[in-house]
């Protein structure tokens, strides 16, 4: 069954540029009411790394909205120095992890009127074995997944997660012109389309079945066709 988006008030987080941006545009296409929260450039103007940040976010964005019947948890990233090396580790860890359960907790009581749904934008780089350097990061998104999955449907309130590879946004395209693919991209070495994305977040958000589920997409080399598998 198709939860209806026309007319609908939602949130993106870290949705001034990238994927952010292109969920919100996709949302707003649908007919959704959306405001943006990131570091500038959007209707909340937000820091997501620190704490009590994201209750002030989901505040000021049911005030605008009247309501919030979609949370998008989409803010996320890194910068080295990391874990070890870093003294301020703490904070990638906010940002990527704590700040989307601080926005989960206090979105609830107006996301469970309808009830509504969130969706948590993860990595892969939370998944495997291997080595990677944003260690933080990898933590993070990790705990992003197994909160879909613990979770899943609470108050109502369906849960989900995208859990994306390596994503050809301008960032990363700007990046490739100085580095190849294998340097940028944790293994294998492929590139997602943004609305490859935005698709995924989409079925998620409509498809009032879905919960606790985490849908993880995989470009293909050279900007090949995406294969995806639900967990």
């Amino acid at each position: 069954m198709l939860v209806e988006l026309a007319g609908s008030a939602a949130l993106v987080t870290g949705g001034a540029a990238g994927i952010g941006a292109a969920i919100a545009a996709d949302l707003e296409a649908a007919g959704a009411r959306v405001v943006v929260a990131d570091r500038g450039g959007s209707q909340i103007v937000v820091d997501l790394s620190r704490p009590g940040d994201a209750r002030r976010m989901v505040s000021e964005a049911i005030d605008q909205l009247g309501g919030l019947d979609v949370l998008v948890n989409n803010a996320g990233g890194y910068s080295p120095p990391t874990f070890p090396s870093n003294d301020d580790w703490r904070s990638p860890l906010e940002l990527n992890l704590l700040s989307a359960m601080e926005a989960i907790k206090h979105a609830l009581p107006s996301l469970a009127k309808r009830p509504g749904c969130v969706i948590n934008v993860a990595s892969s780089a939370a998944l495997g074995d291997a080595p990677y350097s944003g260690v933080e990061y990898a933590v993070a998104k990790a705990g992003l997944i197994r909160l879909t999955s613990a979770l899943g449907t609470v108050e109502g309130v369906r849960v989900n997660c995208v859990c994306p590879h390596t994503v050809a946004t301008d960032a990363v395209r700007r990046a490739l012109e100085t580095r190849t693919l294998e340097e940028i991209a944790p293994p294998p070495p492929t590139l997602l389309g943004v609305q490859e994305v935005v698709a995924a977040v989409r079925q998620l958000i409509e498809d009032d079945s879905a919960s606790g589920r985490v849908t993880v997409l995989t470009g293909r080399a050279r900007g090949g066709n995406v294969t995806a598998s639900g967990r």
